[in-house]
């Protein structure tokens, strides 16, 4: 059920995802590891490692910090351990294709045609030169599995595949026919690169396994409709709010959408999603809710109705998270 309300979270975030004046949101998310808390952890060194997987996992896990509390403690031993990671390198690979790219020199002619009238030589056909180039990819795939010592059981598994490539041409090498220099095909970089991939995939262990964050931008109303209660000023002030928005000035912004919802007496739909994305940017979750349940009650209108039910049920499930989020913190 969880699975399928993100799916639908991330599905709508794209799709209000457009030109509009957006407001970065963030919100707390829980680990995928429900019924444990796990607040310290023993990383062994994984199987096949030879990127710096174990030790780039094990830093981002003793230095992982939410909300100014440092989440794990790193463990040498099994004693008073609440999990066991261990893992391994299942795939650590570089592929080299090599290619040459043709490009006309037209510093250097082949044949020449003389005119003996004019006594001009015109070339009439130019030397080919080959650049070599390479084709790379680069792949890390790493399991993962983290055990509660206590009793052997699996709490948590999971593999993690990545990828990146790059073509690359060496443009001051070229050569009348195709020759790629054995120097340059040394694939020196493969260490370098999939240390990197190796890093990434720690990022997403780590995302797994702890609280944490996730950031995303919402769409802002940035004016109001042509409903006769408003006045010219008010219009204006509403205008200036959202301008605060997109600046990040939240208090002021929130102080001036408060004033202006006093004074239209609540039936502003637009004033009162505004300031629910300020309190949801500024994790006032509830808040945010009853004002998006508020706002909906006053408009009709298709556009308008998506982005207030996003918000109401998008703080709903981050409320969820962010409760389950604290109780793992230690």
């Amino acid at each position: 059920m969880k699975l399928l309300l993100n799916i639908s979270i991330l599905s709508l975030i794209f799709l209000f995802s457009g030109c509009a004046s957006k407001i970065t949101i963030k919100a707390l998310q829980s680990s995928k590891i429900e019924k444990e808390k796990i607040n310290s952890i023993k990383v062994e060194r994984f199987r096949n490692d030879d990127i710096n997987q174990t030790e780039s996992l094990a830093n981002k896990i003793a230095n992982k910090v939410v909300d100014n509390k440092r989440v794990f403690t790193l463990k040498n031993d099994i004693f008073g351990t609440d999990a066991i990671l261990t893992g391994e390198v299942l795939q650590s690979s570089a592929t080299y294709n090599v290619y040459y790219r043709n490009e006309v020199d037209f510093s250097r002619c082949r044949y020449y045609r003389y005119d003996e009238r004019t006594r001009v030589k015109q070339c009439m056909e130019y030397y080919i030169r080959y650049i070599p180039c390479e084709a790379k990819e680069y792949n890390v795939t790493t399991a993962i599995t983290l055990i509660k010592p206590i009793n052997n059981q699996i709490i948590f598994s999971k593999t993690y595949s990545t990828n990146t490539s790059d073509n690359v041409c060496y443009d001051r090498y070229f050569y009348d026919y195709p020759y790629m220099p054995a120097h340059l095909t040394a694939h020196s970089d493969k260490f370098r690169v999939n240390s990197q991939l190796a890093d990434s995939i720690s990022n997403a262990i780590l995302d797994d396994i702890s609280p944490h964050y996730i950031y995303f931008d919402v769409e802002i109303m940035e004016e109001l409709n042509d409903n006769p209660i408003y006045t010219k000023t008010q219009k204006q002030r509403f205008e200036d709010s959202v301008s605060l928005m997109e600046k990040g000035n939240l208090d002021l912004a929130k102080y001036n959408l408060e004033s202006l919802n006093q004074e239209l007496q609540g039936k502003s739909f637009e004033v009162l999603y505004n300031l629910a994305l300020i309190y949801e940017a500024t994790n006032n979750l509830q808040i945010a809710n009853n004002l998006y349940n508020q706002a909906r009650v006053l408009t009709f209108n298709v556009k308008d109705l998506d982005l207030i039910n996003y918000g109401i049920s998008r703080t709903n499930l981050n409320l969820e998270e962010k409760i389950k989020a604290k109780s793992q913190l230690p």
